[in-house]
């Protein structure tokens, strides 16, 4: 996880550089590091915020309650911030671009250190494993295979 933050050093300087050419060296960084794919991160990062780095999402229960946020490129939950807080992840650094794809690629690798390296593991990026949100990781799995298997998409 300490190389988030060199990841983060290295691309910040590269983002004032050269902005486009830094989103995709972005995703190959966080791909590389993470032994990911960089095409599925950008496929999910297309899925949960349309490549909108400043995208912000407030999850709410039955009742009108927000249970938790997502922020960034890859809509990272609050729910991960307890377990991230001995790294200094917090509202403001997550949304720097590759920070938030190296979290991102982060949480993808560990679903399939966890469950295997499968579509099951992408789903529960959105949905989690639980047996009652099989249904929601079905729909996600479907959604992200759409814009990875899409002809356009590289």
């Amino acid at each position: 996880m300490d190389s988030i933050f060199l990841l983060m050093k290295k691309s910040c300087l590269l983002l004032f550089i050269f902005p486009s050419a830094v989103s995709a060296f972005c995703f190959e960084e966080a791909a590389a590091h993470y032994n990911v794919s960089p095409k599925l991160l950008r496929a999910i990062a297309q899925v949960e915020s349309s490549l909108n780095p400043k995208a912000y999402n407030e999850n709410k229960n039955e009742y009108g309650k927000i249970t938790s946020r997502d922020f960034g490129l890859m809509q990272i939950n609050s729910s991960w911030f307890p377990r991230l807080a001995e790294f200094n992840v917090n509202e403001s650094n997550v949304y720097e671009p590759c920070f938030n794809v190296s979290l991102g690629a982060w949480v993808l690798a560990s679903n399939f250190a966890s469950h295997g390296y499968n579509w099951n593991s992408v789903g529960a990026y959105n949905a989690g494993f639980s047996k009652r949100t099989e249904s929601a990781r079905k729909i996600y799995i479907q959604k992200v295979q759409s814009v990875y298997f899409s002809p356009n998409f590289k």
